[in-house]
């Protein structure tokens, strides 16, 4: 039986790739680049295990993206793509690897997304002005039509979520968080 370890599934998400989409947060990561902004997603502590029938029935959206942690990290993460795509649902997926230090397995697993973004953070290569990714060796991949570079220009950068509890997304900017709060 596929499992995922869930950190946090979202709805009607706008910053994590075109339209409204649902966003997977896994838990647990491999790689740990230094300067993450999700080191809290490190750790392969068990927090929300998942089936993946359960995984399914949270998704709301046609579209999704997948992130972390590390994604790949998950073993059964193939399994969940597969499904995802039978169900015609857009799949976006950050990952920290490279396609060339891909196993078989995760390979197959990527040219299953729809659009990836692969390569480790690189603190020294941090770009605050480009979309979607957070480090200029970062790399956007089409695999298939579904989405166009057209979609990756428009850029939002955060967005605040109130419904049963007050949420943040995006990338931290302090200024704007104390401006909220005064």
């Amino acid at each position: 039986m596929s499992t995922y370890n869930i950190h946090h599934i979202a709805h009607n998400s706008k910053i994590y790739g075109p339209g409204d989409r649902d966003v997977i947060w896994f838990k647990g990561c491999t790689i740990r680049c230094k300067g993450c902004i999700n080191p809290h997603l490190w750790s392969f502590d068990k927090e929300n295990e998942m089936a993946l029938s359960s995984v399914l029935s949270s998704i709301k959206a046609k579209e999704i993206t997948l992130l972390g942690g590390e994604p790949l990290d998950q073993k059964d993460l193939y399994d969940l793509i597969v499904e995802l795509k039978h169900r015609d649902i857009g799949v976006i997926l950050f990952t920290g690897y490279s396609y060339i230090n891909l196993d078989e397995k995760k390979l197959q697993t990527v040219k299953l997304c729809d659009v990836v973004i692969s390569e480790p953070f690189e603190l020294e290569k941090k770009d605050d002005s480009l979309y979607l990714r957070g480090s200029s060796n970062q790399i956007i991949t089409f695999h298939t039509n579904r989405y166009n570079k057209m979609d990756f220009e428009e850029r939002t950068e955060y967005e605040l979520v109130i419904n049963d509890k007050l949420e943040f997304r995006g990338r931290k900017d302090i200024s704007f968080i104390e401006a909220l709060l005064k």
